[in-house]
C-alpha cells in the first residue's frame, strides 16, 4: 500500500497556495448607482444623482428594461503597471470610463432576440491617460434578458486593479481545487478497487463516491474561471453546483454513518434527519449560493452529530474524526459566504487525509484480525481432524468392519462406502473458506450415517432451507452436530437433529437454528462446545469480521444454537463439486 504517498499529496494541497509576493492593490466601491433608463446621455459621470437608486455590491436587481449603472473608483497613487477593470455581471454591457467607451461585452439589445449574452466575468485594459490619480466613473449600459424570469436579482460586482494579475486571478482561485484532482481520482479509484476486491464494506465504496463527487465539484467550481462562459449558462452552472454540494453532504453523513457501527435503525434515523433537513433548506432558502452553502452545513453537522454519538458509545477512532470534522468547519468562522470558494477545497482536503488515515488503520486492524482468524481456524481445523482420527476411532471403525464382514458383508460394504463418501466430503470442503448450505447438509447427512452403522441408532437431521445456495463456513454445522453425538448418551431407536434457516426481513442477513435432543446425563452438566466452539468463531470471524452472532440455549428436552450471519452466495469459481464415486 502507498497511502503515505496518497496523505503527503493531500497535505501539499492545503500549503501549495502559500506566496510569498506581495499581492497588487485592489481598488474597490462599496456603492453603485442604478437608473432604469437607455438614454445614451448617462454614459457621462452624472453630477446629481438624485434620480438614482444608490445601492451596495450584494446583487443587482434585474429587470426586462435596460439600464444603467454609475460605479465610482478612487485612485490614490500612480500606477507603475497597467491598470484593468473586472466586471462580473447576468448581463451583456458597453462600458464607458471618465464618459469615454472602453469595451463591449456581449451586443445589449432591446429582448432577447437582440441581445447576445456577454462574458460572466469581463476583464478590460483601462487606457494609461484615463488612470490619473483621482475619482473615475464607470458607467453600464446594461441589458439582462437571457437570465431566467423568476430570477430577480443577480450578482454584481467591480474591481479595478493591475491588468496582469486580473487576468492571472481566474487561475489563481482555480488552482487550489484543480491541484487536488489527480490525487482525489486516485484516492476514489484505489478505494473502490479495496472494495471490489478485499473489503466489502458500504464505508469504502461510499469513500470512493464521495472523492468523485469532490472531483465533479472541483470542476463544476473551477469551470468560471478556466473555461469562460456567457453569463446565460450561470444558472446551469450554480444548479450542477447546488446538486453537488447536496450530494457531497449526504454522502458525507452515510459514510460516517457506515464507518462506525451502529444498527440499522440509528443509520436509518440520521440519515433522514439529513435528507429531511436539505430538502427544508432546499424548499425554504432563495438563492443558489446561500443554498450551496446551507444544504453542504447540514451534511457537516449531521455527520459530527454522528461522530459524537459514536464517541459516547466509545468506539475507536470517534474523537479523532469530530475533532477533523470541527477542524474542517472552523474557518467557516472567518468568511462565511468566502467558505465554499477560498477555504472549502483546502479544509476538504485535510479533512480526506484523515479520513483516509482511518480508513487505511481500519484496513490494516481488519487484515491483522483475518489473519490471526485464519490461523486460528486452521490451527482448530486441525483439532477437530485429529480428534475424529484418533487411534481409538480407527481401531474400533476397523474392529466394526471385521464384525460385519465376517456377519453382514454387505453391512461392511455400507459402512465402508458411507465412511468414504464422508471422507471424500471433507477432503472437497476442507479447503475452501465458505460453501453451500446443501453442501454442508450433505457433509452432515453423511456422517450421520456412519455413526448410524457404528451405534446402531437411526439418525437423521430435518432441513427447512430457503436458500439452499447461500453461503456457509465448512464444519461449522457439521461441528455442532458432533458435539451434540458426544455429549449425550443416545439409546438406539431413532433420533431426530433440526436445521432450520430464516431470512431476516431486509433480506441482508440469515440466521441458522441447529436443535439437538438431549439426554438426561446432558442436561444435567450442559453441553460445553470447547474447542468446537471456538473452531466456529473463527470460521465466522475469517469470513464476515465481526458482523456475526452465535447464541447457545439449553432447555428440558433440547439443545438449540443459533447463528446470524450475512445472506449471500458462494461464487462460480469457489463452488465444490461433491459428487462421489460409491464401491
Amino acid at each position: 500500500m502507498r497511502l503515505p504517498l496518497f496523505i503527503s499529496i493531500l497535505i501539499s494541497c492545503v500549503f501549495i497556495q502559500v506566496a510569498c509576493a506581495k499581492e497588487p492593490e485592489i481598488i474597490v466601491s462599496d456603492t453603485y448607482y442604478l437608473l432604469i433608463d437607455d438614454q445614451i446621455d448617462h454614459s457621462k459621470p452624472e453630477i446629481d444623482r438624485s434620480q438614482w437608486q444608490s445601492n451596495h455590491f450584494n446583487g443587482i436587481p434585474l429587470s426586462e428594461r435596460n439600464m444603467w449603472v454609475q460605479v465610482d473608483f478612487k485612485i490614490d497613487t500612480v500606477a507603475k503597471q497597467p491598470l484593468g477593470l473586472l466586471v462580473s455581471i447576468l448581463g451583456a454591457f458597453d462600458a464607458y470610463w471618465d464618459g469615454e467607451f472602453i469595451a463591449s461585452n456581449g451586443v445589449v439589445g432591446q429582448d432577447k432576440q437582440s441581445e447576445t449574452p456577454g462574458l460572466i466575468d469581463k476583464i478590460i485594459l483601462l487606457p494609461t491617460h484615463l488612470t490619473e490619480v483621482g475619482t473615475h466613473t464607470l458607467s453600464l449600459r446594461i441589458s439582462a434578458h437571457h437570465n431566467p424570469k423568476t430570477l430577480l436579482h443577480g450578482s454584481f460586482w467591480s474591481l479595478v486593479s493591475e491588468y496582469e494579475s486580473l487576468v492571472q486571478l481566474p487561475y489563481k482561485q482555480a488552482s487550489r481545487p484543480m491541484v487536488m484532482s489527480g490525487a482525489l481520482l486516485l484516492i476514489a479509484l484505489y478505494s473502490l478497487f479495496v472494495y471490489c476486491k478485499s473489503f466489502k464494506q458500504p464505508s469504502y465504496a461510499i469513500f470512493s463516491l464521495l472523492c468523485l463527487s469532490i472531483l465533479a465539484l472541483t470542476f463544476a467550481e473551477s469551470w468560471r474561471g478556466l473555461w469562460p462562459y456567457t453569463y446565460d449558462w450561470q444558472i446551469p452552472r450554480l444548479i450542477v453546483v447546488l446538486g453537488m454540494s447536496w450530494l457531497i453532504s449526504l454522502l458525507l453523513s452515510l459514510f460516517f454513518a457506515w464507518f462506525f457501527q451502529f444498527k440499522s435503525m440509528t443509520r436509518a434515523a440520521w440519515i433522514s434527519i439529513t435528507w429531511v433537513s436539505q430538502l427544508i433548506i432546499l424548499l425554504w432558502l432563495d438563492g443558489y449560493d446561500n443554498r450551496s452553502l446551507y444544504v453542504f452545513l447540514i451534511g457537516v453537522m449531521t455527520s459530527s452529530g454522528i461522530c459524537l454519538h459514536a464517541l459516547l458509545q466509545k468506539q475507536e477512532n470517534a474523537l479523532l474524526m469530530l475533532g477533523g470534522m470541527l477542524l474542517f468547519i472552523a474557518p467557516i468562522t472567518i468568511n462565511t459566504y468566502s467558505y465554499m470558494d477560498q477555504y472549502f477545497f483546502v479544509s476538504f482536503a485535510a479533512l480526506i487525509s484523515l479520513m483516509l488515515y482511518t480508513l487505511a488503520k481500519t484496513m490494516h486492524s481488519k487484515q491483522q484480525l483475518l489473519i490471526r482468524s485464519q490461523i486460528n481456524a486452521s490451527r482448530l481445523e486441525l483439532e477437530l481432524i485429529k480428534r475424529n482420527l484418533q487411534p481409538h476411532f480407527i481401531l474400533n471403525t476397523l474392529t466394526a468392519i471385521e464384525e460385519w464382514i465376517e456377519d453382514s458383508p454387505k453391512t461392511a460394504v455400507k459402512f465402508i462406502q458411507a465412511l468414504a463418501d464422508e471422507f471424500r466430503f471433507m477432503a472437497h470442503m476442507s479447503a475452501k473458506p465458505i460453501i453451500q448450505i446443501k453442501d454442508e447438509i450433505a457433509l452432515c447427512q453423511s456422517h450421520l450415517k456412519v455413526m448410524g452403522y457404528r451405534t446402531n441408532i437411526q439418525f437423521s437431521m430435518t432441513c427447512r432451507i430457503q436458500q439452499k445456495e447461500a453461503s456457509v463456513p465448512p464444519g461449522v454445522v457439521l461441528t455442532l452436530l458432533e458435539n451434540a453425538l458426544s455429549h449425550n448418551l443416545y439409546q438406539q431407536g431413532e433420533v431426530v437433529f433440526s436445521l432450520q434457516q430464516n431470512i431476516i426481513a431486509d433480506k441482508s442477513m440469515q440466521q441458522l437454528t441447529f436443535i439437538a435432543p438431549i439426554t438426561q446425563k446432558s442436561s444435567e452438566k450442559g453441553i460445553n462446545l470447547g474447542i468446537g466452539s471456538k473452531y466456529i468463531e473463527a470460521r465466522l470471524a475469517e469470513s464476515f469480521a465481526n458482523n456475526w452472532k452465535m447464541k447457545s440455549q439449553l432447555g428440558n428436552n433440547n439443545w438449540q444454537v443459533t447463528l446470524t450471519f450475512p445472506l449471500s452466495k458462494v461464487p462460480p469459481n469457489e463452488l465444490v463439486s461433491l459428487e462421489v464415486n460409491h464401491i
